[in-house]
């Protein structure tokens, strides 16, 4: 019993010290991962050491860094490859419409994060890190999405709270988020629906807030998240939630 115990300690410790990483942040120094899995550097150090043993992290030149096997791992995922095959082409429909980057997220299992399952970027000049910058406020207007609409099973005490909250009842209301970053760049998301409701996916673009008009973008992300949802739908396999 107590080995059982240990075992799912080190394991949620492990999956803690993964998920220190956040969107736009390709390395953490060590200080900072065991400051955010809220364990000691020594625990940190340790467990860190295994994970790039299997290729879960890498050593970068200022930290750490999600490793390719860790890639290699989520590519398998199933799925997160069905809503990339079906999202992926109204992206590209979305980058072409807006002239922004057009993004396909997920929700995370255990919350109610985004995680990127894929974008089309639009060219950026260099310096200033205005790709990275698009990438977190579309990061952020998804979140928003996850937490207005529920992820997969939405559950009605989780529902109920939110209710309540005045942010995730707009971005029910009007159907979409929207983030703006502090450099100027605005992003906007809407939700991949369920049939009962809920958030299967995220649709989303980001752009400079002069060239990306919130209202149109949101119009267009919206028929794209309903074309996704209708062909999840059909498809013999598709995500749990529908």
């Amino acid at each position: 019993m107590s080995v059982d115990h240990s075992s799912r300690s080190m394991l949620a410790r492990g999956l803690g010290v993964l998920r220190a990483f956040r969107p736009g942040e390709p390395e953490l120094p060590l200080s900072e991962i065991a400051r955010r899995a809220d364990m000691p550097k020594a625990t940190a150090h340790r467990i860190i050491t295994e994970l790039v043993k299997e290729g879960m992290l890498e050593r970068g030149e200022k930290g750490l860094r999600l490793g390719m096997g860790l890639f290699m791992l989520g590519a398998r995922v199933p799925r997160q490859l069905m809503l990339r095959t079906v999202a992926f082409p109204h992206a590209e429909q979305l980058h072409r419409l807006t002239h922004g980057s057009a993004f396909v997220f997920l929700a995370d299992p255990t919350g109610t994060d985004a995680a990127l399952v894929d974008a089309v970027r639009r060219a950026h000049g260099p310096g200033r890190g205005l790709g990275m910058e698009e990438t977190r406020v579309a990061d952020r207007a998804a979140t928003r999405v996850f937490r207005a609409f529920g992820a997969e099973e939405d559950t009605t005490a989780h529902r109920d709270v939110r209710v309540r909250e005045a942010e995730p009842a707009r971005v029910r209301q009007q159907g979409f988020a929207v983030v703006r970053g502090v450099t100027g760049v605005v992003g906007v998301a809407a939700p991949v629906p369920t049939a009962a409701g809920a958030a299967a996916g995220a649709l989303a673009v980001a752009g400079p807030q002069a060239g990306l008009d919130v209202g149109l973008a949101a119009a267009h992300l919206k028929a794209a998240c309903a074309a996704v949802s209708r062909a999840l739908r059909r498809n013999p396999e598709p995500v749990p939630a529908f």
